[in-house]
């Protein structure tokens, strides 16, 4: 998982919560959101704009807006204060990414699934945890697992997103996401000047690439040189 720095909330979703926000007392938080009309530009902005095209949890990367959904990452059913909430909102993956049918296994709606009612005060949230790549540490097989900065918080957060779901193949992704990121530094090698670290480096910092925490664990020991480029 990535932090994912909230920008200025955008003036067209600003305009259309104060309307809403006058019916406040008459409708149920669920209601409230239903009744967003700008939900599908507002995925988008974020989506472009704060998360370089990844879910906000996996980090799968998001091709069709079919294939994802505004999440609350704290439910509006708590508090109906957090409906419109920017800080509380990121886009998920729908959590079928990788599967063969449309079984939700992993994040948003994984999360919000009977049995998997997450703790919060244990909840790593993406939007306010800056180092929240330090609660996490990768194996050879793909695997997402906890550091040691907080087993606690890590384990609760990785069991209610399901992140190694074997049935939606993210273990499995990580490492060809790995494979595809090596044939991009030799075909960036052929065309440039500089050096593997260099482009290793340039490659990471853009942060674009599908399951970029992984990556950037897996290249942990050339980022922590700090190469100038």
């Amino acid at each position: 998982m990535r932090y994912i720095f909230k920008k200025e909330i955008p003036q067209f979703f600003v305009d259309e919560v104060e309307e809403l926000e006058k019916t406040l007392e008459h409708k149920t938080a669920r209601e409230l959101f239903d009744s967003l009309k700008c939900k599908s530009q507002l995925l988008e902005y974020m989506l472009e704009k704060e998360q370089n095209g990844l879910c906000g949890y996996c980090e799968a990367q998001i091709k069709e807006q079919s294939k994802s959904h505004l999440e609350h990452i704290e439910p509006i059913k708590i508090d109906k204060k957090l409906v419109f909430d920017y800080q509380n909102l990121i886009v998920s993956c729908n959590g079928t990414c990788f599967n063969n049918d449309e079984k939700r296994l992993t994040c948003g709606h994984k999360k919000d699934t009977k049995g998997y009612k997450p703790n919060y005060t244990l909840f790593l949230n993406p939007t306010k945890v800056e180092n929240i790549r330090e609660y996490f540490k990768y194996d050879t097989r793909g695997n997402i697992g906890s550091s040691n900065l907080d087993k606690e918080r890590s384990n609760e957060t990785m069991r209610v997103l399901n992140l190694n779901d074997p049935c939606n193949r993210l273990p499995e992704e990580r490492l060809k996401a790995l494979v595809e990121f090596k044939k991009s530094i030799q075909k960036y090698k052929l065309k440039t000047q500089k050096s593997l670290k260099e482009i290793i480096k340039l490659l990471l910092d853009k942060e674009n690439l599908a399951f970029i925490s992984f990556l950037r664990f897996k290249y942990k020991h050339i980022l922590s040189q700090g190469v100038q480029i």
